[in-house]
């Protein structure tokens, strides 16, 4: 990995994404796609130049951005592609301005330049080294951009859905997505303070939402879909079948993502194991009881 300060790594990282957007456009060009196919393919396009820059840089978190830049960009594209934008369409891309910022800066803060990779990453290619080329490119990058364009297909159906007002049903998925967006910033900033505060003590945060929840941050992120969802859901062409989409986004967290982060903290943070049984998994939930927990209670 390159040593370069954080300030010239941010920096190298902006210019990746620029080169990344216009690969994306020259995809929409060069290829014979019209519509949402056209857009998929430029979002792969664009992956591919992150995931090689990634390469260029032996540092994979390159791509970790893509994830809250994407949807905005992905929207601005469909309504240049209609022609047009109504107040739905206005309310997307203030709900997918706020959650790209507000998610770009926290991965910002934690990133300490090009020198810091993403723990998981570095597992990967430590446990299968042979497998890591395949991996960095399908699991790490390609699988996390096809996700979230899943997510955003419900998007693009009320962005070539013309002269849709705003009504109870859209007010209701937006603020869905800024409650979760508001859940996110919360947790983030509780365990940046926990970290800070307990750093070196092998102890794991059970304090504000993460008293109620094991992973409030996945929580807010998972919900952040489903609100999208349901601005689409108020549009006169909606279509129920795409909630699949947000349920693939929450399996892939419920499934993937947070039994790969668990099966470490077990092994590394004091007490998890405990704080697994007694605490919701993603749901902001009062805590349980645990047999250790009833022994100590007094009739």
């Amino acid at each position: 990995m390159m040593k370069l300060s954080k300030t010239a790594s941010l920096a190298i990282v902006f210019l990746v994404y620029l080169a990344a957007f216009f690969t994306g456009l020259l995809a929409v060009v060069l290829l014979p796609f019209e519509g949402i196919f056209a857009y998929l393919c430029a979002d792969a396009a664009a992956t591919i130049a992150v995931w090689a820059f990634g390469l260029v840089f032996k540092n994979a978190s390159v791509y970790d951005p893509y994830w809250s830049a994407a949807p905005f960009v992905l929207y601005v594209c469909f309504l240049a592609d209609t022609g047009h934008a109504d107040a739905v369409d206005m309310l997307y891309l203030v709900v997918f301005a706020v959650w790209g910022v507000r998610l770009t800066l926290n991965w910002a803060i934690g990133w300490r330049g090009m020198a810091h990779e993403d723990w998981r990453y570095a597992m990967l290619r430590e446990k299968n080294p042979k497998l890591w080329f395949l991996t960095d490119f399908f699991g790490i990058n390609m699988m996390p951009t096809l996700f979230v364009f899943a997510n955003m297909i419900p998007a693009y159906f009320c962005a070539v859905s013309a002269d849709d007002g705003v009504n109870a049903l859209s007010i209701t998925g937006a603020a869905v997505c800024f409650g979760a967006v508001m859940i996110q910033t919360v947790s983030d900033g509780q365990m940046r303070k926990f970290r800070r505060e307990n750093a070196g003590t092998g102890r794991s945060i059970e304090t504000g939402l993460w008293k109620y929840s094991r992973h409030p941050n996945y929580f807010g992120e998972v919900s952040m879909w489903w609100g999208v969802w349901l601005i689409q859901m108020s549009v006169q062409n909606a279509f129920w079948w795409t909630a699949a989409a947000p349920v693939l986004m929450t399996l892939l967290f419920v499934l993937i993502s947070i039994p790969m982060m668990e099966n470490r903290l077990v092994s590394t943070k004091q007490g998890y194991e405990s704080y697994r049984k007694r605490t919701s998994m993603l749901l902001l939930l009062p805590t349980r009881k645990t047999p250790a927990d009833e022994s100590l209670t007094v009739d």
